[in-house]
């Protein structure tokens, strides 16, 4: 309750300032994509394709105090499947006159801030069969927090040091009800964390090191905490980007319709990648091996672990301003407890264009 508090106390406050104008200074911006996608999985001898639409509406807010606080918010509007359109509101930011800023209600996580971006496969494809793999599927598998919480960001250079920043978050859930044993009620009830990121140059390049630590507690009471680290390098020079990530650590997975709630231990994931930039072309590769041992909430995990192994490559075309057309392909190879999973084992292709304004 004491963070609820806090978080609360603070955003009053800031609100409350004296010299904010009436209305508040808006941009909006978005992007359409249109094209087909296609599947072919080890189960089965008949290709799959379809056509694959999705779309996005982005509104960005803010407005300045008279004592320099600028204050931002915003909202996104996404149809990005064939169920249902989403709404995802933002959060509070406050950005200080020193350049530190303050996140307030969906922060984030710190761990999550500072993973180092690693290029991968563009497009739309990919193979969407429901799995109880539970190998990690990004290098901030685990980093979650509640939407009451906080995320604190340093200047850049911090702490005399150039090209260096951290953050820190916590978030709060603690009146949610503690629950045991293999139920999908389980919720997050509480996550702390800390991330850093240094940026250098080293003679053409520019190499930019980034990572965090999470640690979160869910209200199962019979749950594994989640421990996650993340760590990741990226050297930049000229049109060409390479980086590599690495995670590690044990998390608790909440449940879904075709499974229970489980925990997750000795999860690791790790991804490289390359980027080229010629012209109005772009090529991306990547690839990412990763495993875990998965068990039911409160019990030692003793099966064979999980594991997945995919590699992608993408062209895009720049076609005109904001138009790019892209050709993208990745394969998968899934396994669960030491099985091959021939369902969520296969290739994937998409061809489409996306229009962003």
């Amino acid at each position: 309750m004491k963070k609820e508090l806090l978080v609360a106390s603070a955003l009053v406050t800031t609100l409350g300032a004296a010299g904010i104008a009436e209305a508040a200074s808006a941009t909006f911006s978005g992007h359409h994509k249109v094209g087909v996608s296609g599947t072919d999985l080890d189960s089965s001898s008949t290709n799959t394709q379809g056509a694959s639409r999705q779309s996005s509406f982005t509104v960005s807010i803010s407005e300045t105090t008279d004592s320099g606080i600028k204050i931002s918010t915003g909202f996104d509007l996404a149809e990005e499947s064939t169920t249902a359109a989403t709404v995802d509101q933002s959060g509070i930011t406050l950005t200080f006159n020193d350049g530190s800023k303050l996140d307030l209600i969906e922060a984030g996580t710190a761990a999550a801030t500072h993973a180092v971006a690693i290029p991968g496969a563009g497009g739309e494809q990919g193979i969407t069969a429901t799995s109880l793999n539970a190998a990690p599927t990004a290098l901030t598998m685990g980093a979650g927090a509640d939407n009451v919480g906080f995320e604190w960001h340093t200047t850049a250079d911090a702490f005399g040091v150039d090209g260096f920043k951290a953050s820190v978050s916590a978030s709060s859930n603690t009146d949610a009800t503690g629950v045991d044993g293999a139920t999908t009620t389980a919720a997050l009830e509480s996550s702390y964390s800390v991330g850093v990121t240094y940026v250098t140059d080293a003679g053409d390049s520019t190499v930019t090191v980034g990572g965090g630590y999470q640690h979160a507690a869910s209200t199962n009471t019979t749950a594994t905490a989640t421990d996650v680290l993340n760590a990741g390098l990226s050297a930049v020079t000229g049109d060409l980007t390479v980086a590599a990530g690495y995670m590690s650590g044990s998390y608790f997975r909440g449940g879904a319709t075709n499974r229970n709630q489980m925990d997750v231990t000795s999860a690791s994931m790790t991804k490289i990648g390359v980027k080229y930039v010629s012209g109005d072309l772009t090529f991306n590769v990547g690839m990412s091996d990763a495993e875990g041992v998965d068990s039911s909430t409160g019990v030692a995990g003793t099966s064979s672990a999980d594991t997945r192994e995919s590699a992608g490559a993408s062209v895009a075309y720049a076609v005109a301003s904001g138009v790019t057309a892209t050709v993208g392909y990745t394969t998968q190879d899934d396994s669960d407890e030491g099985s091959g999973s021939t369902n969520t084992s296969g290739s994937s292709w998409y061809v489409g264009a996306t229009i962003s304004f």
